[in-house]
């Protein structure tokens, strides 16, 4: 029972040994060369925070009007209705449902 786990293990094993000559046969790169990446990178994201600052700017008034005002309480008549736990709690949770 415990060749296969080691089996699998030595097979991913020889597996990246296998493919670590592959992955660096790319040239090195410069300090230039970095540079130039970070930059170009750089731009990237500063076109895309530009990209999403339009897109919340858009989304703003829709936003606005979806977000109802939540109540700060709510009083409820409950008198004669089944309840479990104190009758005088603090907080109630009332369920209504339709069983059509």
């Amino acid at each position: 029972m415990h060749i296969r786990p080691l089996s699998v293990a030595l097979g991913i094993l020889l597996a990246c040994v296998a493919l670590a000559p592959a992955c660096s046969a790319q040239p090195p790169t410069t300090g230039a060369d970095t540079q130039k990446q970070i930059d170009a990178l750089r731009v990237q994201v500063n076109a895309m925070q530009k990209d999403l600052d339009e897109i919340k700017a858009l989304l703003a008034p829709l936003r606005a009007r979806q977000q109802a005002p939540s109540p700060a309480s709510a009083v409820l008549d409950l008198g004669g209705r089944p309840v479990k736990g104190a009758p005088a709690a603090k907080l109630v949770l009332v369920e209504l449902t339709d069983y059509q």
